[in-house]
């Protein structure tokens, strides 16, 4: 019975480091392509205008978004860029890339700027994660 019992332990302890290993090693998404390329206005708008209907259209999906720099947050060696305007409380909260973190320094608010992330819904803000700064083209 021991056995047994031992047994089922190990394979479930097997089980769980198995899926432990594939959720940390799963292959990062690419955020070479944008599917989509809106203004902040736009994709603020899209969210509070219907909530459901947004999620569908943007949730998971890479976002190219243009806009106005309100806020730069530094916090735990990464920056939080804030996108929007005066109009609406809510924003696009976008969170660097480690490797963007050297172009963020200078930004300020009022900044016009492009990025592109992962949109991963809306809490108070729509939430972008794994942001790169898109170079202005000449």
């Amino acid at each position: 019975m021991i056995k047994k019992i031992l047994g089922g332990m190990l394979v479930v302890l097997i089980l769980g480091i198995g899926a432990v290993y594939f959720v940390f090693n799963k292959p990062h998404p690419s955020i070479d392509r944008p599917e989509f390329l809106v203004s902040a206005s736009e994709l603020i708008t899209a969210f509070e205008e219907n909530e459901r209907a947004a999620n569908d259209k943007y949730l998971g999906k890479v976002v190219e978004v243009h806009g106005t720099v309100t806020e730069v947050i530094e916090k735990q060696n990464s920056f939080v860029l804030l996108l929007g305007d005066t109009s609406t409380v809510s924003r696009v909260s976008c969170t660097l890339e480690g490797e963007n973190d050297d172009m963020a320094y200078g930004l300020r608010a009022g900044d016009a700027l492009t990025l592109r992330g992962i949109c991963s819904g809306r809490l108070l803000d729509v939430v972008l994660v794994d942001c790169r700064i898109i170079p202005d083209e000449p």
